[in-house]
């Protein structure tokens, strides 16, 4: 065999088995990335569902907040409406319907706009006969012409009516959300309703939406829960469409990747690995045995790459003298790259999953905890109102027995009227709660001297009953602040009745007020059972309680020491409390911005002297008109009654009347209206009227005085108070005017 033929048998051996791996590992790179790219288009559409199922339960959660509204079990639309508003989204509009399907708001429209016809009452019977959630494929809107989604949600039974809350997604509101890509991305996102219709898109959005996707989308989306197929688009652009399906509405969610962007790295391979073989050639056929030997080289290399590829290491290959070599050494790389990049995808998503389930465990079980303490709330709450109640119906059953002791009179009447006040405490406590949660209560400051109003609260406290079996010792010097002083005496208050129910009966509570330089300072000193270190940092916390008196059973409802710190926080200041351990008593300490010397006032307002007035008394409930009728008689008022509108007006006509007194829920037009009525008569429209009711919350305020009530008062009233906002309002004879 001559040389050259030699030569040319070393250069095949050498080059035709190295040609052959190279391409079938070329072939195994174009695969392995095709099977990237489409996985990668898989968790993409994973993605944009659960971006669409994150916006459905964002929009779940304001839906079920508003069906808990108080605002619905009252009727009051106008305030629920304004509820509603503030919790939309962008292009999200909030409705509601009666059980006959009839809108009662939208806030699409202002409120008060009239209904259009009831269009929505199968979707609202369905609801109410299934109490499920209803998601609607794509329609277009009555009220506002545009394309929509809508979620339907019932509500509980409100005063035996329910209700169907909506909330309407106009397409828009997808043109706004993450499934809009940005930077060029070659990728179209669609989502599809159960009809197949186009919900939203990133391409063609304006022509599309409301329009049928491509069938045979159609088609495999309702035969599987997710997959992969290849057709082309509306575009006619010949894409991989991956899709799967949201699982709160059902709708189906595809992700078109261009099948050219897929195959691009698969088809450069195969030509660089075409190019590199034909340069190979023409070189083996000039230098036989260089190229053999780098061949040889080269294919050292390449084996050693692909077992670094499988064992998921990046191969690092030097630099050839033949850019063949060089490309076969980049595509190897890019391999590895790629393998390694999966392969920490894969071990990001465990961790994330790892993370999500120990925050889901997490909140499981704070929301246990949550809920064992609510029901440990409503325990404490039910036991602490059924033992006021259970003496007050004992009392009043002795009270209404024909053979009762009429010298037992007095006595069970001090028990009605003692738990009554404990009753009022503990509603009021709640409200008081309620309102600086939320942030409604609003403190009446004026200049005060601490020492006075500690030693006022003491005096009130060593006359009650809880502090017969305890010393109250006061040591306090002047020193005057800029407060509340209802609010200071509740502070005082519950600090010093929280020591008693924490001190065996014998022992000494010390109350201390003293100067501290630029700060009046309370300090609240017991020998009671003490505070741990594990309650120490709960102690201020909402329905947090120590442990009782050995022997004793808990009492109270764990808000009194909770209150304390929010009043003192609203008044400047700051508590704290101090204790070295169980059975070792406690110490709270209260400090407050002290008032400058030059400021302080000591001068005493004058109290208005009582005069007796002529009343008009509004009330619909037989037993609280003849309670609060001698109440007023006993203040040496003369009153006359009502009960309902037409009664007012005939009194207020006929009789020469000073103030009113009036209750807001009644048949028929209730305290309101009356009361804007009143105020268009010549003769009332200056009357002093004052509003007695149930309704406490602030908004009640706020609206009573918008009504034209110069007062708001709140059932069941300190008789003391109603006294003095009764002369305040018609002092020595003078009649004071309607508040602006």
């Amino acid at each position: 065999m001559r040389i050259r033929g030699l030569l040319l048998l070393v250069a095949a051996v050498v080059f035709v088995p190295g040609f052959l791996a190279a391409v079938v590992a070329v072939d195994k790179v174009r695969e392995g990335e095709r099977e990237a790219a489409l996985r990668g288009l898989r968790e993409t559409v994973r993605a944009s569902a659960l971006l669409v199922d994150r916006e459905i339960q964002r929009s779940l959660g304001s839906m079920t907040a508003l069906a808990q509204s108080d605002h619905l079990r009252t009727g009051n639309f106008k305030s629920f409406y304004e509820q509603a508003l503030a919790v939309n989204q962008p292009h999200v509009w909030t409705l509601l319907f009666d059980e006959s399907g009839t809108q009662v708001l939208n806030t699409a429209v202002p409120f008060g706009t009239p209904p259009p016809p009831p269009a929505a009452a199968q979707r609202v019977a369905q609801v109410l006969a299934t109490n499920r959630l209803l998601v609607t494929d794509v329609m277009r809107g009555p009220v506002t012409g545009k394309l929509l989604t809508t979620l339907y949600l019932p509500t509980k039974d409100w005063n035996g009516k329910r209700y169907v809350i909506a909330q309407a997604f106009s397409v828009d509101h997808w043109k706004t959300s993450a499934l809009q890509l940005k930077n060029g991305s070659a990728l179209t996102i669609g989502v599809i309703d159960r009809n197949g219709m186009f919900i939203s898109r990133n391409l063609n959005a304006e022509a599309l939406l409301g329009k049928p996707a491509r069938p045979e989308l159609v088609a495999a989306a309702a035969s599987a829960s997710e997959g992969l197929i290849r057709h082309p688009t509306i575009e006619g652009l010949d894409s991989y469409d991956a899709f799967t399906h949201s699982e709160l509405t059902g709708w189906t969610v595809a992700v078109a990747a261009p099948a050219k962007t897929i195959e691009t790295s698969a088809t450069q391979a195969v030509l660089w690995l075409v190019a590199a073989g034909a340069l190979a050639l023409a070189a083996a056929l000039t230098a036989a045995v260089l190229l053999g030997r780098l061949f040889i080289r080269v294919i050292d290399d390449t084996s050693r790459a692909a077992g670094q590829i499988g064992d998921g290491i990046v191969p690092v290959l030097g630099r050839s003298s033949l850019a063949e070599v060089n490309a076969l050494h980049e595509a190897l790389a890019r391999a590895g790259e790629q393998i390694v990049v999966e392969r920490r995808s894969r071990e990001t998503a465990e961790a994330e999953r790892s993370l999500l389930l120990e925050r889901e465990t997490a909140l499981r079980e704070e929301a246990q905890r949550q809920n064992a303490a609510k029901d440990q709330f409503l325990a404490l709450l039910g036991h602490e109102l059924r033992n006021p109640l259970a003496a007050i119906a004992g009392a009043t059953a002795v009270l209404s027995h024909p053979r009762a002791n009429p010298d037992a009179k007095e006595n069970f009447l001090a028990i009605i009227q003692r738990q009554n006040r404990h009753l009022r405490h503990i509603v009021d406590d709640l409200l008081d709660v309620s309102r600086l949660a939320s942030g409604r209560i609003v403190l009446d400051k004026s200049p005060l001297n601490l020492a006075d109003c500690v030693h006022s609260c003491i005096d009130a406290l060593r006359a009650s009953e809880r502090a017969a079996k305890h010393t109250i010792t006061v040591l306090a010097e002047d020193v005057w602040v800029d407060g509340d002083a209802v609010r200071i005496e509740q502070i005082v208050n519950n600090l010093v009745t929280n020591s008693l129910k924490c001190s065996p009966p014998g022992t000494e509570i010390r109350v201390e007020v003293r100067d501290a330089g630029h700060e009046a300072m309370i300090q609240v000193v017991d020998s009671g059972v003490g505070i741990s270190a594990e309650l120490m940092p709960h102690i201020f916390k909402l329905f947090v309680q120590g442990p009782p008196l050995t022997g004793s059973m808990s009492s109270g409802l764990g808000i009194g020491l909770a209150l304390v710190k929010q009043l003192v926080e609203l008044h400047g200041g700051q508590v704290h409390a101090e204790s070295k351990g169980g059975g070792a008593g406690a110490t709270f300490i209260v400090t407050l911005p002290k008032r400058a010397r030059s400021e302080q006032r000591g001068d005493a307002a004058g109290v208005p002297e009582h005069v007796g007035r002529r009343l008009l008394l509004v009330e619909d409930d037989a037993d609280a008109m003849a309670a609060t009728t001698e109440v007023l008689r006993l203040m040496n008022h003369r009153v006359v009654q009502a009960k309902n509108r037409e009664e007012v007006l005939r009194m207020v006509a006929t009789e020469p009347i000073d103030i009113i007194v009036m209750d807001i829920g009644m048949p028929g037009k209730d305290g309101y209206e009356i009361a804007k009525e009143l105020r268009r008569l010549p003769a009332t429209r200056s009357m002093p009227m004052i509003a007695l009711t149930g309704f406490g919350q602030e908004a009640d305020r706020s609206r009573a005085l918008a009504a034209g009530f110069n007062e708001h008062l709140v059932k069941p009233v300190d008789p003391d108070r109603l006294a003095r906002v009764i002369d305040t309002l018609s002092p020595r004879g003078e009649l004071v005017g309607v508040r602006s």
